[in-house]
């Protein structure tokens, strides 16, 4: 990112750049349970985090450009910065990258109650064959769920049995949910989180979790081949924007909401490596073996913001600003006792080791960074993010990018 003395961080410009690093990184939060692992050739973790803000940051700049091309107003993207609060809302988010056959999601005009994906008639074939599905396969459903004005984000996952044949004509209801609303093949790691699952003329529709008006959908296909090699389909979140008008702030209030943000954590199960569970994905059929399908649960998982002199702050675009004298970072995560935190001020001279470091986090303290200078936080050798002090009361302050 490019250093500067920003004059007025309360512009348009620089406000919307706020609201859009601090959404992606609150985004990848929230979806972190797959988006950690659902980027094709992509190492779990903190690769795949930096790859979804990448490719996500990306969208929501070509977004709003094409915005104000067109002379729009960009007061949707206001929605997402109370960031502090329990407001957060989804936006069209890219979760997953692969070459896998994309699978169409679509959210109903009836008040965004319910998502649906076409199909010709409601047999399993149909199901399989519309989509270029194949025995084994996962297929995973991702909603954000409004309920009692909160959104909440919902997985299920199926997993096509690879014993029955490609072509079985057996109805999707009896096939995939039998009359009681379960898969029939209980031993197998499948995440049945439907509220609804209903076939309705030549659609099938489906809700998840508690229920609640469905806002965002999506519908992510994950496939095991022989060599053990895990694949993906492209997933970017339909969104029923109508369902949204509500929430939107004005952008007075955002500014004054921009530097705020919180930690959610959502790690459990893997919903989309379960391969030991499902089979090769290939035609020839497998026992479920329980196996851990390639998953490395020690790997260690960095949070996307830090404590620095007491307060919370972002650390999502690689840079953060500071009040003088900077005294005090502390970073945390998942699996972290084996990691090499290290950091330097000004990125130069000798490194400072932290005084505190386990499992969830480190922390470096008695620190005296001045305004002016930067402490450069690595991690394994490799800088994590820049702290820049800033001279009390300048509002001399970097936007990140």
């Amino acid at each position: 990112m490019a250093k500067g003395n920003v004059k007025n961080p309360k512009t348009t410009a620089q406000t919307l750049q706020r609201v859009l690093v601090k959404d992606v990184a609150m985004s990848y939060t929230m979806f972190k349970e797959i988006c950690n692992h659902s980027f094709e050739n992509v190492s779990r973790g903190f690769d795949s985090m930096n790859k979804f803000k990448k490719v996500n940051l990306r969208y929501l700049r070509e977004r709003a450009a094409t915005l104000q091309s067109l002379g729009q107003s960009l007061n949707q993207f206001y929605q997402f910065i109370p960031l502090q609060s329990d407001k957060w809302t989804p936006y069209a988010a890219i979760i997953s990258m692969g070459h896998l056959p994309e699978i169409s999601v679509s959210i109903d005009a009836e008040g965004g109650h319910k998502a649906y994906v076409d199909t010709p008639s409601r047999t399993y074939a149909d199901f399989v064959n519309s989509w270029g599905l194949q025995r084994g396969d996962q297929v995973t459903f991702v909603t954000v769920q409004k309920r009692q004005g909160k959104y909440e984000v919902n997985y299920a996952r199926l997993i096509l049995n690879p014993r029955n044949a490609d072509g079985s004509g057996a109805p999707m209801t009896t096939e995939i949910v039998n009359s009681q609303g379960e898969f029939p093949c209980s031993n197998w790691k499948n995440q049945l989180n439907f509220s609804s699952f209903e076939f309705d003329t030549d659609h099938f529709n489906f809700v998840l979790g508690r229920g609640g008006d469905v806002v965002a959908a999506g519908l992510i296909v994950s496939r095991k081949d022989k060599s053990g090699d895990w694949f993906r389909s492209n997933c970017q979140l339909v969104l029923n924007e109508a369902s949204l008008g509500s929430d939107l702030c004005s952008l007075s209030e955002a500014v004054e909401k921009s530097y705020a943000t919180y930690d959610i954590d959502l790690e459990s199960e893997f919903y989309l490596n379960n391969a030991g569970t499902s089979g090769t994905g290939s035609t020839d059929d497998v026992t479920p073996d329980g196996g851990s399908g390639g998953v490395t649960p020690g790997q260690p998982s960095y949070n996307t913001s830090a404590t620095i002199n007491g307060v919370n702050q972002s650390i999502a675009g690689g840079n953060v600003n500071a009040t003088a004298p900077v005294t005090s970072v502390a970073v945390s995560g998942t699996n972290l006792g084996d990691v090499v935190f290290t950091a330097k001020v000004d990125g130069t001279g000798d490194a400072i080791n932290p005084t505190s470091h386990d499992a969830n986090g480190a922390s470096f303290t008695g620190l005296n960074v001045e305004a002016g200078h930067n402490l450069v936080v690595y991690h394994g050798g490799t800088v994590w993010f820049t702290v820049t002090a800033k001279t009390p009361g300048s509002g001399d302050f970097d936007i990140g990018s």
